[in-house]
């Protein structure tokens, strides 16, 4: 069963797209019937004047319980109703729409049923991305599984996944260093060499209520060595935020030898919104003669609301989007000719994404996890050079 507060926003989210339909359905027939425009051209505008129509109401009713902090923050909810809510529409509602009325149908109609077929992903949009920071979207038909429960059995997965790659990562010796080697990509040094950034996506297994995200790239430092390699990431260690582009701020906590831990700030672009993390990482290097590895796991990851602002917080677990739960970096070092191969596996957790926020959500926890990690490695290469 649904909750009280979510049946009333999904009633009012509909009564506006009811009113919305009316608008885009006055503005096609205006614009197809009266002025003789073409029909992809005529939708276009009608669905602009549903956008800003929905927008206003959606703002002043469906999410009245989630105002906005200011002009600023309205207009950027403004650019994020149209890039969500508004790609959903232009695209699904024009493609739609020209494509059964060049099947013969009656344009109006046509684009009623487009209409149709693009209201859940733009309700699901709207909540996730405009109008709320959470990753919890409550609009499910089947009863919820409990956040405990949730967590109890995704953490039992993110574990045991995480304990064998722990395993092979221990186990230096192997006769596949690497996992891009390990993943038979062929060419990879030579693309490193040449200045390039290959990566390999791992497909980790399915877990329950999460999802996991494990990606494998690597670059090449000439004119250097290990030994220099090893010794400047780690004499920068609480300075991150000089030399990575998704680090805001980071500081030293603890030095212990080769065991390090770290606080760092860190933003990633999550495509409809930039989401920031107050974390922490404990790291432990080991050296193997023209060889060397790194092992860094994350203590902590708090996603922060207002970030920045005086208003700024740390978001409780369940409450946050969800795109970052859990973060290991698994590094391999090793001398090539007068250079270094430097590899970096990212294996990330991203929270349960119900099914009809799939679409929209899904792709982007992937993608961050990817760009975060060639973002990680351009950074490194020009540190280390």
């Amino acid at each position: 069963m649904l909750s009280k507060a979510v049946s009333s926003r999904w009633l009012a989210f509909n009564a506006v797209g009811l009113t919305g339909v009316l608008v885009q359905l006055s503005v096609l027939a205006a614009l197809t019937r009266g002025a003789g425009l073409d029909v992809a051209v005529a939708t276009l505008l009608a669905v602009e004047a549903a956008v800003l129509h929905n927008f206003f109401w959606h703002q002043r009713w469906t999410w009245r319980d989630r105002p906005a902090a200011g002009r600023r923050e309205v207009a950027g909810r403004l650019v994020r109703f149209h890039a969500a809510n508004g790609f959903v529409s232009f695209v699904g509602n024009i493609a739609i729409t020209a494509w059964l009325a060049g099947l013969g149908l009656e344009p109006v109609l046509a684009n009623l049923i487009a209409i149709i077929a693009c209201s859940l992903v733009n309700f699901a949009a709207g909540d996730l991305v405009v109008f709320r920071t959470t990753a919890a979207i409550l609009f499910v038909a089947a009863a919820a599984t409990p956040l405990g429960a949730q967590s109890s059995a995704a953490l039992k997965g993110w574990q045991d996944y995480t304990a064998a790659v722990d395993r092979r990562h221990a186990n230096a010796g192997a006769t596949e260093f690497f996992a891009l080697d390990l993943r038979k990509v062929r060419g990879w040094r030579e693309r490193a060499k040449g200045g390039g950034i290959p990566m390999v996506e791992v497909k980790p297994p399915g877990i329950p209520h999460a999802k996991m995200h494990h990606w494998a790239g690597a670059v090449y430092v000439p004119k250097t060595t290990v030994d220099a390699v090893v010794k400047r990431m780690q004499d920068g260690a609480g300075r991150e935020s000089e030399s990575y582009e998704e680090v805001k701020a980071s500081k030293l906590l603890e030095r212990n030898g080769d065991r390090l831990r770290v606080f760092m700030r860190i933003e990633r672009d999550a495509t409809l919104l930039t989401v920031t993390y107050n974390t922490e990482h404990e790291v432990e290097y080991r050296r193997l003669g023209n060889r060397a590895t790194s092992r860094s796991v994350s203590t902590k990851i708090a996603e922060l609301a207002n970030a920045g602002t005086p208003k700024e917080r740390e978001k409780r677990a369940g409450d946050d989007h969800g795109f970052l739960w859990r973060l290991n970096a698994y590094w391999r070092f090793e001398q090539w000719g007068d250079g270094v191969l430097i590899e970096c596996e990212s294996v990330s957790l991203s929270r349960h994404v119900p099914l009809i926020a799939r679409p929209v959500v899904g792709p982007i926890a992937n993608r961050i996890a990817r760009e975060s990690l060639e973002r990680t490695m351009r950074s490194l290469r020009r540190f280390v050079s």
